[in-house]
C-alpha cells in the first residue's frame, strides 16, 4: 500500500540559482515588449516598417513568456511553490497579536466608515468627480481588507461569532490571559 520510495520531504528544495534568475529576467523583459514596440514605432519613417516593428514586439512577448517557463523548469517551480507555501503558512497561521498591532488593526478596521459617511451625508466635502470617489472607495476597501490580516487569526473567530446566534462572549481577566485551559 505505502511505497517506501514515495517519502514526503519537508526540507526546502534547493534554490535553482541561475535558471531561476534567468527565467524571471526573461519573464520581466517579456512584459516590456509591447510598450517597447509602441515606443519604437514612432521612430521608424515608413508605414510598413512601423507595422513590422509593432507586430514583431507584439509577437515576441508571449514567446518570451513561454521561453521563461522553459528556462525556469520544474526545480524553479518546486522552489517557488515551497517559498509561497512557507510564507502563506507563516502569515496565515493564527498566533497571538501584540496590543499595538491589534490597536492599529482596529483603527484600520473602523477607518473606512469615515469616507462612506462623508460621501453619503456630506458629498460636497469630497471633490465632485466620479473617478475621485471611486479611487477613495477602492483605497479604503483595501485598508479594510488589510485590517483583517493585521488583526490576526483570533479576530477572525470574533468576526465569525458575530454571525453565530449561539455564540457567547467570555471575558478573560489580565491574570488569566497568559494561561490556557490545560494549565
Amino acid at each position: 500500500m505505502n511505497n517506501p520510495e514515495q517519502k514526503i520531504s519537508l526540507s526546502p528544495p534547493p534554490n535553482p540559482g541561475f535558471r531561476f534568475y534567468g527565467g524571471i529576467g526573461v519573464l520581466i523583459l517579456s512584459l516590456f515588449m509591447l510598450p517597447t514596440g509602441l515606443f519604437l514605432q514612432h521612430y521608424v519613417p515608413h508605414h510598413f516598417w512601423r507595422v513590422f516593428v509593432l507586430s514583431f514586439f507584439w509577437a515576441v512577448g508571449p514567446v518570451m513568456k513561454l521561453v521563461s517557463v522553459a528556462i525556469l523548469g520544474k526545480p524553479s517551480y518546486l522552489w517557488i511553490k515551497y517559498e509561497f507555501w512557507h510564507l502563506f503558512v507563516k502569515v496565515i497561521r493564527p498566533h497571538k497579536v501584540s496590543r499595538l498591532r491589534y490597536t492599529i488593526g482596529l483603527v484600520m478596521f473602523c477607518l473606512p466608515i469615515i469616507p462612506n459617511y462623508m460621501i453619503s451625508y456630506a458629498p460636497k466635502l469630497i471633490y465632485d468627480a466620479y473617478h475621485w470617489r471611486l479611487i477613495i472607495n477602492i483605497i479604503f476597501d483595501g485598508i479594510f481588507v488589510t485590517s483583517l490580516f493585521v488583526l490576526g487569526g483570533d479576530f477572525w473567530d470574533k468576526l465569525r461569532a458575530l454571525f453565530t446566534y449561539t455564540a457567547k462572549v467570555q471575558f478573560i481577566s489580565n491574570d488569566q490571559e497568559g494561561k490556557t485551559e490545560n494549565d
